[in-house]
């Protein structure tokens, strides 16, 4: 008589051999209902487990895995930074993974999968800034628990950052300047972080009897310099130009657009005034200098790194979701 394998039981129980593996390892993904069918199923076909399998599947790394996205964006970088300095101040060894994301997300689902198979870590910490709602499927089949840093999401433990209020806080600050024509660098992304960010700018004008001017939106694709300088061309362009805009696309797209306005003649403040998001080291640096919506990195670092924690100790335990608020920190910029 052949053994019984995973994949017989997922063929009786039309599931696939991932939810079977979570199902009679007591992932807490898998619904009690789902659990008790396939243990059902592996009972009635006398499935017995593989020992050896078993044995290395138990077996802790005292690692954690990081996986992040294009380590050339400064705030990715400084991400990495601040959960590493988090990391070392534990009994964990760390793990980092570069991911590139696209669209549909098939590498970073391989990338999920292959690390949470070959149990090289004992959870992963992941800086998902496109990750959606709908995207629960893409870690289903997880054996390891994961963090998500800078996003929302109910179905995973995140830690993420108040960027309603952030946008609240920008817009209300320029009006008190006297701005009334506010414009936005804003990137083009899947997730709901930047629109968010939009739409609270939105709402604010609103509250303040203004609105955005729909020409007054720049959106590109990608979070670099050089679309913050296309920006400048575009804003340039304008017969009814903002007199101010907020990069809530971050400081690295916020450089370029200062740079290439500064090449077009323009004064900053004066003419027009530029706020950033993330406040990343080089801000301070600029000239002008760059008035930016403060990230707490560190805080967050700390906050994922003890979840993930508590999550390893107690996969079980209820999803979290922690929220930190944002400063706005005022420099020569605007």
């Amino acid at each position: 008589m052949e053994k019984v394998t995973i994949n017989d039981i997922a063929k009786a129980a039309s599931v696939t051999a991932a939810t079977v593996s979570m199902a009679l390892n007591n992932h807490p993904r898998i619904s009690e209902a789902t659990k008790r069918k396939i243990r059902a199923i592996a009972k009635e076909l006398h499935y017995v487990p593989n020992a050896s399998a078993r044995s290395l599947a138990s077996a802790k790394t005292h690692t954690i895995g990081l996986i992040i996205s294009d380590m050339a964006e400064p705030i990715n970088a400084s991400t990495v930074r601040a959960i590493l300095k988090k990391i070392q101040q534990t009994h964990y060894k760390f793990v980092l993974y570069e991911s590139y994301e696209n669209p549909d997300w098939d590498w970073s689902k391989d990338l999920y999968h292959q690390v949470s198979r070959e149990r090289r870590v004992d959870g992963i910490i992941h800086k998902a800034f496109n990750l959606r709602e709908q995207d629960s499927a893409i870690v289903d089949s997880l054996v390891v628990p994961m963090v998500v840093v800078e996003n929302a999401l109910s179905w995973v433990d995140c830690v993420d950052i108040e960027n309603k209020e952030a946008s609240r806080l920008t817009v209300n600050y320029l009006l008190k300047k006297g701005h009334r024509k506010i414009g936005v660098v804003v990137c083009n992304s899947p997730s709901n972080v930047l629109k968010v960010r939009l739409n609270s700018v939105i709402d604010t004008l609103k509250d303040a009897g203004l609105s955005l001017d729909p020409r007054h939106i720049f959106q590109e694709v990608l979070f670099t310099p050089e679309n913050g300088a296309r920006a400048a061309d575009y804003f340039h362009d304008l017969v009814d130009k903002p007199t101010a805009i907020f990069v809530i696309a971050g400081d690295y797209v916020a450089a370029g657009l200062m740079s290439r306005l500064i090449e077009l003649g323009y004064q900053i403040p004066q003419d027009i005034a530029i706020i950033g998001f993330d406040d990343l080291w080089f801000a301070s640096y600029l000239n002008p200098k760059l008035t930016s919506i403060r990230q707490p990195l560190e805080d967050m670092a700390e906050a994922a790194v003890n979840m993930l924690i508590a999550r390893i100790n107690n996969p079980e335990k209820p999803v979290e979701m922690k929220k930190f608020k944002l400063n706005l920190i005022i420099r020569q910029s605007a």
